[in-house]
């Protein structure tokens, strides 16, 4: 499957708390407007690609507290009917990996609604290329045995560019699940 996807901010209204909803009340257009998506599966792995224009990569933070690291992740929800705007709800979990430019290994997330994002150790099999080559992120997944991916064949995307102050639930998103098919 491949698939160029129109990607929206994330609605900073549905952010916990107070501070963000207000601070940014304005920020409604995507940091990163579209992405292209690849995703293949190949004898219980997936190969994920996922490609975004990015004019000025952040690789690391430095001592520099306002500064933010180009970012992606890829959730897949682990029951029928997860809402992903929301990652998920309780007793509806999303779960899936995280990419950081500052990092070699992906880290793991789980949720059961805003505010809940636990994060963990990836299986070992679980790898992540990534490059930055004339102006665009190409981020590259191998992801064996993610068994609520293989289930619901469902995908979402989050794009974070640490440039434009994207952090935490400041991102841009695909604006529903993937349906990766049969």
């Amino acid at each position: 499957m491949r698939s160029k996807i129109s990607l929206i901010a994330a609605p900073t209204g549905l952010s916990p708390g107070g501070y963000v909803k207000t601070a940014y009340a304005d920020r409604s257009a995507p940091r990163t407007p579209v992405a292209d998506l690849e995703a293949v599966t190949t004898g219980g792995a997936w190969r994920i690609r996922v490609r975004w224009p990015c004019s000025e990569p952040v690789r690391e933070l430095g001592e520099d507290v306002d500064r933010f690291v180009d970012a992606a992740a890829v959730l897949a929800p682990t029951v029928a009917d997860a809402p992903w705007m929301t990652m998920g709800a309780p007793g509806q979990p999303v779960e899936g990996a995280l990419w950081r430019a500052d990092r070699t290994e992906l880290l793991g997330v789980r949720a059961e609604g805003l505010g809940t994002v636990v994060r963990s150790d990836v299986p070992e099999a679980w790898k992540a290329r990534a490059e930055w080559k004339a102006g665009q992120w190409r981020l590259e997944l191998d992801l064996e045995g993610w068994t609520a991916l293989d289930a619901r064949r469902q995908l979402a995307i989050a794009v974070w560019q640490g440039a434009q102050g994207d952090r935490a639930g400041l991102k841009s998103v695909s604006p529903g699940w993937v349906e990766l098919g049969p």
